[in-house]
């Protein structure tokens, strides 16, 4: 199995970084009613939740044995979920997800980033 190349993953984590960041703005300050009624901030999240689980179905094996801490499947079943019965989606469980696991997501690519910046060896 070939060694995972950081110079060919490092845009697809930098994406998950990003939409992760997204996410966390979208909903600071609000609670879950208002996140509920508001169609844009729930399809403004739907869609980095999705750009998010698109980057981590690029991430190869090697790069997820690095990075024990993010739940790379359960990314990826998000955004299949949203992505083909858009419908279904319990936006309950998707705040659950922007409240509890957002945060630990973004710090743990950002301690990966610091420890192998990209133009690192």
């Amino acid at each position: 199995m070939a060694k995972a190349s950081p110079k060919t993953q490092y845009p697809y984590l930098h994406d998950m970084l990003e939409a992760a960041r997204l996410i966390h703005g979208y909903v600071a300050g609000i609670a879950f009613e208002d996140f509920r009624r508001n169609s844009e901030k729930r399809d403004a999240v739907a869609l980095r939740l999705s750009v998010l689980g698109e980057s981590a179905s690029k991430i190869d094996k090697a790069t997820e044995k690095l990075l024990p801490a993010i739940p790379f499947k359960s990314i990826r079943g998000m955004r299949n979920r949203i992505a083909h019965d858009y419908g279904a989606v319990d936006f309950k469980i998707v705040w659950a997800v922007t409240q509890e696991e957002i945060e630990p997501l973004i710090a743990a690519l950002e301690a990966h980033f610091q420890k192998n910046p990209p133009g690192g060896p």
